[in-house]
């Protein structure tokens, strides 16, 4: 827990000190008033060469404008706006793995960890979009493996594998 005096989280905290004993470089940004305190975060970290991670989809604001010109603003001067998706590739359980594919299912019904998911709706483009998604920290995942054996039970082997 970190208590934020200022619009910086880096003002009277011992945030740099911590990520420096911690060995880490980089800082992921979240939270509320994204063009105020978030933007003010992460141009403070740039300017302690510190590479902030502007998170677009876990960042809110005031208006749509306002948090469009914080990211624009992060973008073009100080760090990466990125997705949290890209941060969080893989899910970190099994339980998160079925929360991510059970919307992408045709039926209601709920299938069982070790049930075919085609046969519940889950379609091609869907699994192919999530290889992709999968294949950023285990290259060797693609189309034909997550197809050959469509179900929670398996997709979690593959994806609980140590990386390599």
């Amino acid at each position: 827990m970190l208590v934020k005096w200022r619009y910086s989280a880096f003002h009277r905290s011992p945030l740099e000190e911590m990520l420096k004993e911690a060995g880490r470089d980089q800082l992921i940004v979240t939270g509320v008033y994204a063009h105020i305190g978030c933007m003010t975060t992460a141009t403070d970290a740039f300017m302690r060469d510190i590479k902030p991670f502007f998170v677009a989809d876990a960042l809110a604001d005031f208006s749509r404008e306002e948090h469009l010109m914080a990211l624009k603003y992060v973008a073009g001067r100080c760090g990466r706006v990125v997705m949290t998706e890209e941060l969080l590739p893989l899910p970190a359980s099994k339980a998160a793995l079925r929360a991510l594919v059970l919307p992408l299912l045709d039926e209601s019904d709920e299938p069982m960890d070790d049930e075919n998911l085609i046969d519940y709706g889950l379609d091609s483009v869907r699994m192919m979009a999530l290889a992709a998604r999968w294949r950023k920290v285990h290259g060797d995942i693609d189309f034909v493996m997550l197809a050959k054996n469509p179900s929670i039970d398996a997709w979690w082997a593959l994806l609980s594998r140590e990386v390599k």
